[in-house]
């Protein structure tokens, strides 16, 4: 059974807890210890040097956790560390520190994963480590802790003058003794899971049901030194009267709300210490009574997670009104369709409420509408051809951004009429970018929403961040539908002060208001109150957005254990932290794959539409997300157009269509297409056949930061893309490399793609854009197709490019149609002046969509 560290910390310190410890048994006082890092380059709450030995995989570890890694093959002397600062713990007392290892020729005379004093005076912990270990391996140490000065420690893994490899991974420090339960303290940022507060629990504040009116709130922290929870109240009251007090409990507290009206309320929640009167924690919320009638579902098919069919009804062929019903089990989308039918002068389909939703100008005969939950009407006129009426409960559907283009002009644009043909099949809701005025009555007849982009990284405190939102068109211009706010991470302090600006934000116009998110929650209490309030957002429409930007994997294998540990963990965790959060929560998936410019495609030996393709069915198939609010992307404007359109061919198969198996499958596709091998040069120069002009004219040659630096490639471990083929241009003769093809079916269209690069741009660190003298050509068995194929030489030199001292590459596309079923590939550097050295990789041949 996998379980994430998260979830046990969860699971630890939800749990009763002893009056008298100030940890848990179980606690990992360390914070981080499994290495998250969404999003930046090394873990959060860790410091690192030297670079040079210390890099880090997002998930090289164990159940493809985080791993830090130690590595020094040519044994440069000094000292390398990770480490970590700011504990209070209690010398003489008993702790436990473990870690997860894997060594490789690894040898130092003075190494460990330790806990450190102030001056690093002395040092405890792991100490031994095997040379080479046998894949992970765990290890611990258990001691009783000497003194420090101050009484805070830190903790470090580190190497002194050591050669080979150590990685390390799931780093733990446990309080063992009593005394060290009782008086250690975690990192100063924990102190936010200690203080005491009551979160909104259960149900939503704006969906209490009359016939059920009870409101829970789950009390987080601990009481005071010397106080137990029977020292303190849980006051409520109610639109400005005292509605009930009782003694505050450790866990649920429960507001009776029994012969309150339907309607909103104002409730103020307080926890109040009884012999002194004062409040220790206060807050005021708008809460709402609904009448919520029982509803039959019982025709309702469920077609995957995201999809449940709600009515399917033959029409009868009359021109005359036929009228129906369909009962939304939530608020929420609906996919309206009609199927067979047959153009008909006055065909119009009526939503009650709604209007019009079809009619014969609607080219495709079906709409999409976001409906409150209960039972709805619908009319059908007009329908001589007869046909069926289809109605579909979705989830949300979700792209960021509208209409913005790409930064290779050779994809064409992603304007309206791109979206008309390839995104609005399959979307409910746009997300920044830009609608152009002529078409925003048409977004609007649609049923479409769109949401501006609010920055909200680094605030001050919250009320910076209130007066962010107090700016914000997306509060006010009636184009937009709401905000995402953009964006927060579980693994930053400053998280608080969003979760107080959220509980704060009055949001007068009630728009709809969305949070991006990064990482998995940890920290018991902050955490929590954190996804109350995201959640709680807009009278309960709010959203969580996790951002969930999976890159490739090298094979299919470690690829499903990746999407197992980035997805599925993170959302049994969510769930963890507060009551049905997949009720609230999107899933955005990340489509960019546009080298140069940031791409999650970073393995060339993978189909990455295979791998968005196994992503997206995940989400369809397993239960951890049964009744997920929202999918999508984030980065459309980053894919290349076949990429673009792939995506939301992926939406329409499995959440409109409500599909189980992969699409992948009706095309043949494969998440290692196998066509070609070592694209990367990652093996030195096997599978490619040579014919350098002269001796050492053609080499395996590598540069750090390349692949990430000058290609874009996003995510990948560390050194992915770094390696490549140098071509040394002669006098006379060219250099060339080949390699055959395999696998093709005749007549279907590939595409070819690699990148180049001037070795000395990278060396000399020299701006120099230009197109390269190399160059690939197809051999027989392929039909080039030339208006399809085209370089793209990347020129930027400005924002986060300017003046950067990277190299600028040439992304080269090959379109053809194969003729056989292996075809010859084959670089050469005729182009090139003499004494030109050039670089090629990430070479990719897969089937085009």
């Amino acid at each position: 059974m996998r379980t994430t560290s998260s979830l046990l910390m969860a699971l630890a310190l939800c749990g009763a807890v002893t009056l008298s410890a100030a940890v848990a048994p179980g606690e990992n006082l360390v914070l981080n210890g499994t290495f998250e890092a969404e999003q930046a380059d090394f873990p959060h709450f860790w410091t690192a040097s030297p670079p040079r030995l210390v890099s880090f995989n997002a998930a090289g570890g164990p159940e493809a956790v985080g791993a830090v890694i130690l590595s020094n093959p040519e044994g440069v002397s000094g000292v390398a560390a990770v480490r970590q600062y700011g504990l209070q713990l209690v010398a003489g007392e008993t702790y436990k520190m473990s870690a997860w290892v894997k060594t490789s020729n690894f040898a130092s005379g003075h190494c460990g994963v330790i806990v450190h004093n102030t001056g690093w005076i002395s040092s405890q912990g792991v100490r031994e480590f095997p040379a080479t270990s046998d894949g992970w391996q765990y290890l611990e140490s258990t001691f009783v802790l000497e003194a420090s000065k101050d009484d805070s420690y830190g903790v470090a893994l580190f190497a002194q003058n050591f050669h080979g490899e150590i990685q390390i991974a799931k780093v733990k420090l446990e309080a063992i003794s009593a005394g060290a339960l009782a008086k250690s303290q975690p990192s100063p940022i924990l102190g936010e899971q200690h203080r005491l507060r009551l979160v909104a629990w259960s149900p939503l504040l704006n969906a209490i049901p009359l016939s059920e009116p009870r409101l829970s709130f789950y009390a987080y922290g601990r009481p005071g030194e010397g106080k137990d929870w029977g020292h303190y109240d849980a006051v409520f009251a109610l639109d400005g009267q005292e509605k009930q007090k009782t003694a505050l409990q450790p866990k649920i507290n429960v507001l009776d709300l029994t012969g309150v009206a339907a309607g909103e309320h104002r409730l103020h929640c307080a926890i109040r210490q009884r012999d002194t009167g004062e409040e220790l924690f206060a807050r005021s919320l708008v809460i709402t009574l609904v009448d919520l009638p029982a509803l039959d579902t019982s025709s309702h098919r469920r077609l995957n997670n995201l999809v449940t069919e709600v009515l399917s009804s033959e029409l009868a062929v009359q021109a005359e009104a036929q009228t129906f019903s369909f009962v939304n089990p939530r608020d929420g989308w609906v996919f309206v369709a009609l199927q067979g039918s047959q153009d008909a002068t006055g065909l119009a389909v009526e939503l009650a409420g709604q209007g019009v939703v079809i009619t014969t100008a609607n080219e495709r005969r079906e709409a999409f509408r976001l409906l409150p939950r209960g039972s709805h009407g619908v009319t059908v006129k007009g329908a001589t051809g007869g046909g069926r009426l289809l109605v579909r409960a979705i989830a949300e559907i979700f792209n960021y951004p509208a209409c913005a283009h790409s930064q290779v002009p050779q994809n064409g644009k992603y304007d309206w009429d791109f979206h008309e043909k390839h995104i609005f099949p399959a979307v409910t809701t746009l997300n920044g970018g830009r609608v152009p005025d002529e078409h925003l009555p048409e977004l609007k007849e649609r049923g479409l929403l769109w949401l501006a982009n609010l920055g909200t990284v680094n605030p001050k405190d919250a009320d910076d961040l209130l007066a962010r939102m107090a700016k914000s068109p997306g509060f006010s211009n009636p184009m937009y539908d709401g905000v995402t706010c953009d964006e927060q991470f579980f693994g930053q302090a400053n998280l608080s002060h969003y979760t107080e600006a959220l509980w704060a934000y009055d949001n007068p116009s009630q728009r709809l208001l969305y949070t991006w998110i990064v990482g998995k929650p940890g920290l018991v209490g902050a955490h929590n109150d954190f996804m109350s309030a995201a959640l709680n957002a807009s009278r309960g429409r709010g959203r969580l957005l996790f951002e969930a930007y999976c890159h490739s994997r090298p094979d299919e294998k470690d690829a499903s254990d990746y999407l197992l540990n980035r997805l599925v963990d993170t959302m049994d965790s969510f769930k963890q932290f507060f009551p049905n959060a997949a009720a609230g929560t999107g899933m955005i998936l990340g489509n960019f794959n546009q080298i140069p410019i940031i791409s999650l495609d970073v393995n060339p030996e993978v189909d990455y539409k295979y791998y968005l393709d196994m992503q997206v069915n995940l989400i369809a198939n397993h239960p951890s997300f049964r009744d997920l609010a929202t999918t999508g992307y984030w980065g459309s404007y980053y894919d290349d157009e076949e990429l673009y359109r792939w995506s939301f061919a992926i939406m329409r198969h499995y959440c409109v269509e409500g599909n189980t198996g992969m699409l992948s499958e009706q095309f043949g596709y494969r998440y290692m297409p196998g066509h070609l091998r070592n694209g990367d040069f990652n093996r030195g120069m096997e599978a490619w056949a040579l014919s350098p002009a002269a001796e050492g004219a053609i080499q395996p040659a590598s540069f750090p930061g390349y692949g990430k630096n000058s290609q874009g490639r996003w995510g990948a471990s560390g050194g992915v893309g770094d390696t490549f083929c140098l071509f040394k241009r002669q006098e006379g003769q060219a250099n060339s490399i080949s390699q055959t093809a395999t696998g093709l079916v005749p007549g279907a269209i590939y595409t070819l793609q690699f990148i180049t690069a001037d070795y000395q741009d990278m060396q000399q660190k020299r701006f120099q854009p230009r197109q390269h003298g190399l160059a690939a050509t197809l051999g027989e068995g392929a039909e080039l197709l030339p208006e399809q194929s085209y370089v793209f030489v990347d020129r930027r030199n400005s924002a986060r490019k300017k003046d950067d001292g990277m190299a600028r590459i040439n992304l080269h596309h090959l379109r053809f149609r194969a003729t056989g079923d292996t075809v010859t590939v084959a670089f050469s550097d005729a182009g090139a002046a003499p004494g030109e050295e050039l670089a090629l990789n990430y070479i990719m041949l897969k089937p085009y969509f």
